[in-house]
């Protein structure tokens, strides 16, 4: 009797973590705007759907409820995330001089909610889990984009602007390709983290590239280009110092040859892929900014409202370069409008140990090869894009999830000293696998910048 109890428990607590799951995906598809959004609105608006915003209400919920069944693990994250808190507390408290009031406080308890769900995610599922999840989430993603192009034409391939060029499931090629490009990192990752499961994230990673040459998006295949590049300068530089002294030398050396092609040469380096050099009319947005940004230097216009005004601010931006702009397309500019530039240092400080977080797994640990090359790619494409601090995105959340891990936020057991991971819905790796030649131990390094390993009794 005894064991059909247990028996069923443990039914029941399975049953449970695959819903779980299952409410995770349907979340962050949400966040992802695909699908939905082209449905429901012809083009992107500054404001988006209101349907749409209603739809995040369960989805706060959810993290909310999530966040409480495991008390344990959420103080943990909380606490060790406290520097990817601030520039969302910052949000928070730019109602009290924004240009904006109400608007900044729904986009700010958005932004709020988003973070949380990163935090939660990050939380709930270790490594192996974690870049599993996402990796399925983008296989979806994928998969969907396929069915609207076929049954679904007019939406899934643009034709007035670059006709011909798949948007998939989005507004645009652009989205839809970088979208397609995270999922292709995730997807070899995952068949590091996942050698039993290696022939499906190698179909999916083949997929997800094919996907990435459809879109025509040149930003999309310069960051496809350097996640596989950096994947595989990462394993090799883990060969040993015969190939990764001369690998860093090489890279050193063309990367300066990069900077001084485009320093003395910008037309032709640019025309290389496509661009020009004023970035398809970027550096004129930023040049216009920086006017605005002087009136209001160190606390912002608000969060997230200084393009809502078409007779505000926003209004003397769009005149001087004669087009409705809809964003800074540069997330550190972005990020100035929103909350200052103390905004900027909060988040700077959150992304560098971060990042420095990430370096310290150089060497070893299977997580780097998506922890650090993703947090250098989303550097680079901040400087062309809105990507920092955006409330219902799934870029955000991705980052802010791949943060929080890095901080320290893990799965504990409740109440417990015992430091060992509470088992979620996809099955955990034996400790000796991670030992293998892709990566040594995984260990946690926390936003104090120490290295803990998880303790043994």
């Amino acid at each position: 009797m005894t064991d059909l109890a247990a028996s069923s428990s443990l039914t029941l607590s399975q049953f449970g973590r695959r819903v779980e799951i299952v409410l995770l995906l349907i979340a962050m598809f949400l966040f992802s705007g695909g699908l939905l959004g082209p449905l429901l609105a012809p083009e992107p608006t500054v404001e988006g759907s209101p349907l749409l915003r209603s739809l995040f209400y369960p989805v706060y919920i959810l993290t909310f409820v999530l966040l409480v069944l495991r008390p344990w693990s959420t103080a943990n994250a909380l606490v060790r995330c406290w520097l990817l808190l601030i520039p969302v507390g910052l949000a928070l408290a730019s109602v009290n001089w924004s240009m904006d009031p109400d608007g900044s406080l729904r986009k700010a308890v958005a932004l709020l909610m988003t973070t949380l769900f990163a935090i939660c995610v990050a939380s709930r599922f270790d490594w192996p889990q974690f870049i599993e999840l996402f990796a399925s989430l983008f296989l979806i993603l994928a998969l969907l984009s396929i069915f609207t192009v076929t049954f679904m034409p007019d939406i899934g391939i643009m034709s007035e602007i670059h006709p011909g060029a798949w948007s998939g499931i989005y507004w645009e090629k652009n989205q839809f390709g970088m979208n397609m490009a995270k999922g292709a990192h995730l997807a070899l990752v995952a068949m590091i983290f996942q050698p039993r499961r290696r022939w499906l994230w190698g179909s999916a990673f083949i997929l997800l590239v094919a996907l990435v040459l459809l879109s025509t998006s040149m930003t999309s295949l310069a960051a496809l280009l350097l996640a596989v590049g950096g994947v595989f300068g990462l394993y090799l530089l883990r060969l040993g110092p015969q190939i990764a002294v001369p690998l860093v030398y090489g890279t050193v050396v063309i990367g300066v040859g990069l900077f001084l092609a485009v320093e003395y040469n910008p037309e032709f380096m640019f025309s290389l892929i496509g661009r020009e050099p004023t970035l398809t009319g970027r550096t004129e947005i930023w040049a216009a900014l920086f006017e605005q940004i002087r009136h209001r230097p160190w606390l912002g216009h608000g969060y997230a409202v200084f393009w809502l005004d078409e007779t505000g601010p926003a209004y003397w931006v769009r005149q001087q370069t004669q087009w409705l702009v809809p964003t800074a397309h540069n997330g550190w500019l972005e990020t100035w409008l929103s909350i200052g530039l103390i905004g900027v240092i909060g988040f700077a400080l959150a992304y560098i140990t971060a990042l420095f977080s990430a370096m310290r797994g150089l060497l070893k640990g299977k997580e780097t090869y998506w922890a650090l090359i993703s947090t250098l790619i989303f550097l680079l494409f901040s400087m062309s894009e809105s990507n920092i601090l955006q409330q219902n995105n799934l870029g955000w959340v991705l980052f802010a999830a791949t943060a929080a891990k890095l901080f320290g936020a893990r799965p504990l057991a409740f109440g417990s000293k015992y430091r060992g991971t509470v088992k979620s819905g996809f099955k955990s790796f034996e400790p000796q696998q991670f030992t293998q030649t892709l990566g040594g131990t995984v260990g946690h390094v926390s936003a104090f910048g120490r290295s803990e390993q998880p303790k043994r009794y």
